[in-house]
């Protein structure tokens, strides 16, 4: 058997649907094994994509703050 990893989402109906199709060229049964997050789990992934918006926004609002100050900075020393 060969192992395909995945990752995907199970909708309100129960289905399994993939974030992208498999490249399988011929119609064959499969095996699936399927891994479900505990709740600690989906709330430490929740908690990690929020983490990274944050960043991205204390970044950006970093990088305009220093630029003001590198700007200032260069003023002062003319």
């Amino acid at each position: 058997m060969k192992a395909i990893e995945t990752n995907g989402k199970i909708d309100k109906n129960g289905n399994l649907i993939l974030e992208h199709p498999l490249e399988i060229n011929t119609p064959t049964n499969v095996r699936i094994i399927i891994l479900v997050p505990e709740d600690s789990e989906t709330q430490e992934i929740e908690t990690n994509q929020t983490n990274e918006v944050n960043f991205e926004k204390a970044m950006n609002a970093y990088q305009k703050i220093s630029e003001k100050y590198k700007n200032a900075l260069r003023e002062l020393a003319k």
